[in-house]
């Protein structure tokens, strides 16, 4: 069985994303693994026993995560979900892009510092895990209750590539009882017609085998105003984008734009990279 992955660095930004990720994951019958990264002078896991007693410091802020990652173990448990916990230390963004694999985890669900983004949470690196993750990344910026996720957004370019990525998200959503909405977003340098995007949104959908979901288009300058137009006039509570690593005429959501939309709007933001 896959996992629900929680990076925390014990802050308060990472409570809330641990809140939420126990709610969801007691909703989704998954369990899940809270991850903590603590760096330390040495190479900690090479040392033995006799050789800790000569880093205190270390030690002791080891003990203390330890501590607070059992804490949040109780906090699953008490809600029936199953949890566990792993300390690493000294992971880069290399190595993590590697733990975080899809093979082993169905989601990652990260706590945000209003417009420092997620520097805080696994190193000054950690918003790259947006852009290169393999594994869809939940973000959360405030404490959020999740019995008032009634409303969910998502937005594609409609284009064939974009289905699988669709389709695993929608594999998550679909368990949440709740309205959600597809959103295209109509800009110059990409313009369709109306008859166009219904047509793209028809089949885009049954590729998908994807029914009981709300569809529209909205014409903009670019994406990320359009996708700001949405938000106000749909109002969701969680908003979700397929986002790829593509520049020029042929970019829709690039995961630049989804960290805007992360750092300017207060509801949680689901990313997924189709193109990894």
């Amino acid at each position: 069985m896959k996992y629900i992955l929680i990076p925390t660095d014990f802050s308060e930004s990472s409570r809330n994303a641990s809140e939420f990720g126990i709610e969801l994951a007691k909703l989704l019958d998954l369990p899940i693994k809270f991850l903590h990264n603590i760096q330390t002078p040495v190479d900690w896991s090479k040392l033995n026993k006799q050789d800790e007693n000569k880093y205190p410091e270390s030690k002791a802020k080891i003990n203390n995560a330890k501590e607070q990652l059992k804490s949040l173990e109780k906090k699953a448990e008490d809600k029936h979900v199953e949890a566990e916990h792993t300390l690493i230390f000294n992971t880069g963004m290399e190595e993590l892009n590697n733990y975080v694999n899809p093979a082993n985890y169905e989601l990652v669900i990260m706590g945000t510092h209003g417009t420092k983004g997620f520097e805080k949470i696994l190193g000054s690196n950690t918003q790259k895990l947006i852009r290169q993750s393999k594994v869809p990344i939940l973000a959360i910026k405030y404490k959020f209750n999740i019995s008032k996720l009634k409303k969910i957004l998502i937005a594609t370019d409609l284009k064939e590539e974009s289905q699988s990525a669709f389709q695993h998200i929608f594999k998550i959503l679909g368990n949440l009882n709740t309205e959600k909405n597809l959103i295209y977003i109509n800009t110059p340098y990409n313009f369709k017609e109306y008859e166009e995007i219904e047509n793209l949104m028809s089949n885009f959908l049954k590729n998908c085998g994807v029914k009981n979901i709300k569809t529209q288009s909205l014409s903009a300058n670019n994406e990320a105003r359009g996708i700001g137009m949405a938000i106000n006039k749909i109002k969701p509570d969680l908003f979700t984008s397929i986002t790829h690593q593509r520049s020029g005429l042929d970019t829709i959501f690039s995961p630049s734009i989804t960290e805007e939309i992360i750092n300017n709007y207060d509801i949680p933001v689901l990313s997924i990279n189709r193109e990894i």
